[in-house]
């Protein structure tokens, strides 16, 4: 791993474990941890990264944050694609709400919010610092291959949040993985054929968040297995398999 990946990893990662830990063992409220997590955690570390790095700026890397993409219509795939396929994945097997003007309105809002005060500045790190890093070094693929294994690190307390026995453990873990995995592969091709927009991949994360929203709490694994299909089909593209994404490499 790179130096300035690994030097993330021993600050972030160990961060990360112990303010979502906090919650786990008092009982206290996630939310303010997981940003705590955030900017207290992963925001210096790239930001440090990137005031070091000859290659780009901090002011070029705000500047990706908002900036649209390359083409507007990249917003609706961005918006739309996961929480569509999830709705119809639902629909499928049986596992959807009941979709109502207050469950829409309430799930923009949470997407909106959502970007905003977390995901916007939490791909400003994973997708801007750490996974066009990656992608720069080892290729389109074990660059997210690498960043999905960062991303799941960090979050892993998560996993022994409301379980029983070691299988709940074992199975919340697989599928923050598998999500990871799925998720680092769709927003590293749309990082790319949005034009360097993080505002773009921050709403594909928002609304795989939002999704949720559109299956019945038992059928969760349905959102899984929709975003892990979406993940798996961007391997299909050859360009994306074959070239090295334009990042920065040292």
């Amino acid at each position: 791993m790179a130096r300035p990946l690994r030097t993330f990893a021993l600050v972030a990662l160990p961060s990360g474990w112990l303010f979502l830990s906090i919650p786990l063992l008092t009982g206290l409220p996630i939310e303010p941890f997981v940003l705590a997590t955030l900017f207290l955690g992963m925001v210096p570390m790239a930001m440090l990264i990137t005031r070091r790095s000859p290659d780009v700026t901090v002011r070029q890397l705000l500047r990706d944050c908002v900036r649209p993409p390359r083409s507007l219509l990249w917003l609706f795939p961005a918006l739309l694609l996961i929480p569509v396929a999830t709705r119809l994945g639902a629909v499928v097997t049986g596992g959807t709400t009941e979709l109502t003007a207050a469950v829409a309105v309430g799930m923009l809002g949470k997407l909106a919010s959502s970007v905003l005060i977390v995901n916007l500045w939490e791909e400003m790190v994973w997708a801007g610092v750490v996974q066009r890093r990656a992608t720069g070094r080892y290729g389109f693929v074990r660059g997210a291959l690498l960043t999905a294994v960062l991303f799941s690190g960090i979050h892993l307390p998560l996993a022994f949040y409301g379980v029983d026995t070691a299988g709940d453990v074992a199975y919340n873990v697989a599928i923050m993985v598998a999500s990871a995995v799925a998720l680092r592969l769709m927003i590293g091709a749309v990082d790319r054929w949005s034009g360097r927009s993080i505002l773009t991949v921050a709403i594909l994360h928002a609304s795989f968040n939002a999704s949720s929203e559109l299956v019945n709490a038992d059928d969760a694994w349905v959102r899984y297995a929709v975003t892990l299909v979406l993940g798996l089909l961007v391997l299909a593209v050859p360009s994306l398999r074959r070239n090295r994404t334009v990042a920065v490499v040292r």
